[in-house]
């Protein structure tokens, strides 16, 4: 897939792993990060039941210059071996910094044409979890809940989502098929359509590692 420029790259593990995992990524050439806590969700209905179908999770975020990529996706097997189920989820969007000198943002080619989305929701506290239950009946498998707002953004470092306290981010990444259809069921079950109720808007997705359709513990 022919898109150039810098990616965003999002990273979802298990509760104390980002830091090894910023650090091996800094190894291959990312220039710092920021790693947010969140809950992971799981498909289950006997652990709905019981109450115990969420999953502590951290989400790593950081810009990656082009060219590295390859890499550190290769690192992420070697190391942290998130090719295989249920050990996490990584992949990369397309982002360009913003300074005051930079030109216009050029059109990223073929975006369009991306396998995956990730569909990103910002809602109210509390409301995260009512918007993956309206995800799920769209036909999501799983999905991760941010809390609050992360620290130590480069001042240069732009990025179309700004996290303020006291509001969820629900993250899922989906087949480009799937996305429409629940988009669509969002932003109608949420009533996004009421001023003050939240957003949500979607992001092409380029490579993956650790994402699988048929998985049961939705981590990304």
């Amino acid at each position: 897939m022919a898109m150039t420029g810098d990616k965003l790259f999002f990273a979802v593990v298990e509760r104390g792993k980002a830091n090894r995992l910023l650090r091996a990524a800094q190894e291959c050439g990312a220039k710092g990060g920021t790693i947010f806590l969140g809950e992971g969700t799981i498909k289950s209905k006997l652990l709905d039941k019981l109450g115990i179908n969420e999953i502590h999770k951290e989400i790593l975020m950081t810009a990656v210059p082009d060219g590295i990529s390859d890499k550190l996706y290769e690192t992420l097997s070697r190391e942290f071996k998130l090719h295989r189920k249920y050990t996490g989820v990584a992949f990369s969007t397309p982002f360009r910094r913003w300074t005051a000198e930079s030109q216009p943002l050029p059109v990223l080619d073929r975006a369009e044409d991306a396998p995956y989305r990730c569909l990103m929701t910002v809602l109210d506290k509390g409301r995260g979890h009512e918007c993956m239950k309206v995800a799920r009946v769209a036909g999501a498998s799983g999905g991760t809940i941010l809390h609050g707002h992360g620290a130590g953004v480069p001042k240069d470092f732009y990025f179309p989502l700004m996290i303020e306290p006291q509001k969820d981010v629900v993250m899922i990444v989906l087949p480009s098929a799937k996305t429409p259809g629940i988009r669509s069921a969002i932003y109608t079950g949420m009533e996004l359509n009421k001023p003050g109720n939240g957003i949500v808007f979607t992001l092409p997705v380029l490579n993956t590692v650790g994402l699988y359709e048929d998985r049961k513990v939705g981590t990304a």
